[in-house]
């Protein structure tokens, strides 16, 4: 039974405090909680339920409105925002697909000094992989110095100069890095010297092996197709990169692309290589990776670029450039000893995720230097 006690303290009364019956249990006593002037409320754990369930319909409905205008809005592909501009047939003709060694050519571009000795390693490196074909080298006159065409052609390349192609649109919207690459359509003006079939290779390339079979191919252009580095969405693509070309030179090919370069529709920021896949896209041969080995490759899938290391014919280093101290500055030759700083420094690059490769690039480049020192050194 509870027993009430009504009595209180004289503490407690001296308090001047409200003070509640004292309930008993027993040899027990406890005072009882103060009764609440009002009732306990639920208005703010209402209000607070109806805004978060508002603020997750709002995101729902944000993530749907955002997939729909995603499918509505179609990526650029060169194949579905296809363009009819290319007048070229897809195989050449019968009879044309063999050609001698002194009508094939490896061609390279060169825009300034600081790349070249990455002209000159990739030269000597298709030379010691026994490319039978000329190395035939378009640079621009007022950008390259006696210095550095000494040193190209002390691997073997027959520079030449060529005219600046400037960019479409007066440049808009390509990177600075890319203003001068629209002189590499000059490539295509080589029958002009004598050459039926050629391989174009990027000057941050090394040829690892031989790819002669390439000179006979039976269709007007081939390219390897393009591969984004990890982080970038697209990855693995059929668009090709414009790092190595096989192609048959044409003056009247050429003066068709000066043509359409103003008029064609691209991502202006990808600059020439943009416009070829515009230009070749519907018809362009796609050869296998091992053609342009991209270090981006390595980045999306490391156990493709194994299965590929043993046949590799190219490898082209567009993740880290051996010969740069920095990738964005390019004006400079760097003495030897620099180039061996840089090697080391790309080396460690991305914590040394490529310094195989890199070790590829550093062994080719010693070679030369060892080969064809004492011309080199007359260079510098």
């Amino acid at each position: 039974m509870i027993v009430i006690n009504t009595s209180v303290s004289f503490d407690e009364c001296c308090g001047n405090k409200t003070f509640l019956p004292v309930e008993s249990s027993g040899n027990r006593t406890y005072e009882r909680l103060p009764y609440s002037d009002r009732e306990p409320s639920r208005t703010k754990y209402s209000q607070s339920r109806r805004w978060a369930g508002l603020a997750v319909v709002l995101a729902v409905a944000a993530f749907v409105w955002f997939a729909a205008a995603s499918l509505r809005r179609r990526p650029y592909n060169p194949l579905d925002n296809y363009q009819n501009i290319n007048p070229l047939p897809v195989t050449i003709r019968p009879g044309t697909q063999h050609s001698p060694p002194s009508r094939r050519a490896v061609v390279s571009t060169l825009y300034s000094d600081g790349y070249a000795i990455a002209v000159a390693v990739a030269g000597y490196s298709a030379r010691s992989a026994n490319v039978s074909a000329r190395l035939l080298l378009p640079y621009l006159e007022d950008r390259v110095s006696a210095k550095a065409l000494c040193i190209v052609r002390a691997v073997g390349w027959e520079p030449y100069p060529v005219p600046l192609i400037p960019p479409p649109h007066n440049g808009k919207d390509i990177y600075h890095r890319f203003m001068d690459q629209y002189t590499k359509l000059s490539i295509w003006t080589l029958d002009q010297r004598g050459i039926d079939s050629a391989v174009y290779i990027d000057a941050d390339t090394l040829v690892r092996r031989n790819f002669d079979e390439l000179f006979d191919s039976p269709f007007n252009f081939a390219a390897v197709p393009d591969v984004w580095s990890a982080g970038a969405s697209r990855g693995f693509t059929l668009e090709f990169n414009a790092g190595v070309l096989v192609y048959r030179p044409s003056s009247a090919v050429f003066e068709d692309m000066r043509q359409k370069i103003e008029v064609a529709e691209y991502p202006l920021g990808q600059a020439e290589q943009g416009f070829l896949n515009q230009y070749f896209g519907g018809t362009c041969t796609r050869l296998p990776y091992i053609y342009n080995a991209n270090l981006a490759i390595k980045t999306r899938s490391a156990i493709l670029w194994q299965r590929l290391a043993d046949e590799m014919r190219v490898v082209h280093y567009t993740n880290v450039k051996p010969f740069l101290r920095d990738i964005e500055v390019s004006n400079d030759i760097l003495t030897m000893e620099e180039i061996e700083q840089a090697i080391d420094e790309s080396a460690r690059r991305e914590g040394g995720f490529f310094r195989e490769e890199v070790a590829w690039w550093r062994t080719a480049y010693r070679q030369m230097v060892l080969e064809h020192e004492l011309v080199l050194k007359q260079c510098y």
